[in-house]
């Protein structure tokens, strides 16, 4: 229940559309009623049963009310036009009646579409919003697939349960209590005997409910692995077939689908059970009504015939939206377990959070401090390996500093730590002698300009990838940047120029003009301190020779923290850090760690002498 109330708040800023929905779905029950209420005058009419009714009666809301005094017009009709013109006046009224019904029903529907749309819409920013605030360490420990899912597939099921609930509310449960009391009114005992189908219905709903909920959090969870299998297929297809793992991986695939399909059969059949059962009941209890009914008229002759027909005729009525309050419930249950997994994403823990009054800053002036650091990636786990242990070292402004190690000995950590992707246990980092926890977010990061490895572009055009973020930017600028960082004659051989489409992930391009495009946008950025995470490592010879050249264009003038495998980048660095196993072990420049003719000299032995001395 708590959920249903937080998804509530979407629907909030729409109360003007809500009460119009009320409004109007009140005003088409009432007309429901009132064109079945035509029933007792057309029978009385038809058969000449009616009672003759000659003093206009007080109009109180009843069905009996409503009856009487159509018996009182019908008369005035018959008397004066003759009983065929009275039939064709009660046809005339109930066509008029039905369309005015129908009408009110169809406005009903149109308030509700903004509704549903704003909720899509609400719900999914605040989704997107959170994903992207949410640390890396988050997605650690999710599958993307899983998360697609989350933002697809269940969001609908949200959207589909809420929407539920607003018509049950404001229409199906309205016809329900409206239809009911003109039954009361035509005759309580009837009706309460009728109602004598609720408490099993109840108990049967909340049962089958739960039960559908527990199923559809599996098929849930099923589905976004399965969206992750999808995922990894598309992406490593070249493994898959080169390993010849079709079979394999069709059969692993195949073992979630098969319980998926599994958990949605239970779930299809539990949900299609409430709306036959519910009918089952209320054709029981119409039965029973029928029997006693006819001992009223019959017997007792508490109820006109055409009362009779016409009470039967609402009650019949009444099946069709009790039915979809039934199904409107189970739909909900199943929208609730999509909420859940929703907002395991929008209730996760910021774990890089600001501080209450964070210091501004729009530069970086003196130098970078990193004392006595240590990390680890899983902090709930106090037996969690330790990532980086005591790494304490400094870069003045203007220095280039070098981080080499073998793969996983904490390089890529150290740097991520500083625009704050992760958030150190111990220690400190200190930019111009400024806890980096202290400063702005935003302004922190704004200081530094990264070039990754794994280059990140988006499926748009090339200006959109050059200039992403940065609002400021020109078309003047873009070129300039582009130019700057070798990529301007290639970007020009395209079909559109710097208006082609590059693609999803940028793979129209080749690796060298993804990652000069990628330094393109950090020389637009113009940032204070330049990383360089592994950005030449991937590239072949050729590709390298331009990509260096562009790197050593962004590099003049610039703090610069490069982290390599590959020592060509690394010659001229001011200081070199080696990382081993978390820890600093050797520092100094690249002659002197050479002359020690310790961890590093072995390192740039083992990557070959051309690559360290060229």
């Amino acid at each position: 229940m708590k959920l249903f109330r937080r998804l509530i708040r979407y629907i909030f800023p729409y109360k003007k559309n809500i009460l119009l929905i009320f409004l109007f779905n009140l005003i088409y029950s009432f007309f429901s009623v009132f064109s079945l209420s035509m029933v007792a005058p057309f029978l009385s009419v038809l058969f000449g049963s009616g009672e003759s009714v000659t003093v206009r009666p007080a109009f109180d809301g009843s069905v009996t009310a409503i009856i009487n005094t159509f018996y009182y017009y019908m008369g005035l009709i018959i008397h004066n036009y003759g009983q065929l013109y009275a039939l064709f006046f009660i046809a005339i009224t109930m066509v008029v009646l039905t369309f005015f019904s129908n009408l009110f029903r169809y406005l009903a529907l149109y308030m509700n579409a903004p509704i549903r749309s704003g909720f899509i819409q609400a719900l999914r920013h605040d989704i997107y919003r959170k994903l992207l605030i949410l640390p890396l360490s988050f997605y650690g420990k999710q599958k993307k697939g899983d998360i697609l899912n989350r933002i697809g597939s269940d969001v609908q099921e949200v959207d589909w349960s809420i929407v539920c609930s607003v018509r049950m509310v404001c229409r199906d449960l309205i016809m329900v209590i409206v239809f009911l009391f003109a039954l009361f009114s035509i005759s309580y005992k009837l009706t309460l005997l009728s109602l004598i189908i609720l408490p099993p219905v109840g108990i049967l709903i909340a049962k089958i409910g739960s039960s559908i909920k527990r199923n559809s959090i599996e098929a849930q969870q099923i589905l976004g692995r399965m969206s992750s299998a999808f995922d990894e297929a598309i992406s490593g297809l070249r493994i898959i077939k080169g390993y010849n793992a079709i079979d394999h991986t069709d059969k692993n695939f195949q073992k979630m689908n098969d319980r998926f399909f599994v958990l949605n059969r239970k779930i299809f059949r539990k949900t299609e059970l409430g709306a036959p059962l519910v009918e089952f009941l209320c054709i029981a209890a119409m039965l029973l009504v029928l029997l006693l009914g006819a001992g009223f008229v019959l017997k007792e002759n508490e109820l006109r015939p055409e009362m009779f027909i016409m009470f039967i005729v609402i009650f019949a009525r009444v099946i069709p939206p009790a039915q979809s309050v039934v199904s409107s419930f189970y739909t909900i249950q199943k929208g609730m377990a999509s909420a859940e997994r929703i907002y395991q994403i929008i209730d996760a823990d910021e774990v890089i959070e600001e501080v209450a009054n964070p210091i501004s800053k729009d530069s970086f002036n003196d130098e970078i401090e990193y004392r006595n650091v240590c990390f680890k990636y899983d902090t709930e786990d106090p037996d969690a390996a330790q990532v980086l242990s005591d790494i304490s070292f400094k870069i003045k402004k203007g220095q280039s500093l070098a981080l080499v190690g073998s793969s996983g000995s904490g390089k890529s950590t150290i740097v991520d730590l500083l625009p704050r992707f992760y958030d150190i246990q111990q220690g400190q980092i200190l930019i111009d002698n400024i806890d980096n926890k202290l400063l702005k977010i935003s302004d922190l990061r704004n200081i530094f300009g990264i070039v990754n490895q794994d280059v990140i572009l988006f499926n748009d055009t090339v200006y959109s990838n050059i200039a992403f973020g940065n609002v400021a930017a020109t078309r003047e600028s873009v070129i300039a940047a582009a130019k700057a960082a070798s990529a301007h004659d290639f970007i020009m051989e395209m079909e559109n120029g710097y208006d082609t489409v590059i693609g999803d992930r940028g793979m129209n391009l080749s690796g060298g003009q993804r990652q000069r495009l990628s330094i393109a946008r950090a020389i637009l950025q113009n940032p204070d301190v330049l990383i360089l995470d592994e950005a030449t490592s991937a590239l072949d010879n050729e590709s390298e020779y331009f990509v260096q050249q562009s790197i050593q264009q962004l590099m003049k003038g610039r703090t610069t923290i490069i982290v390599a495998h590959r020592l060509s980048t690394i010659r001229n660095a001011d200081q070199i850090l080696f990382i081993q196993n978390g820890r600093i072990t050797e520092r100094g420049t690249h002659d002197e760690l050479m002359g020690k003719d310790g961890d590093y000299a072995k390192f740039c032995a083992l990557q070959g002498d051309n690559n360290v001395t060229e």
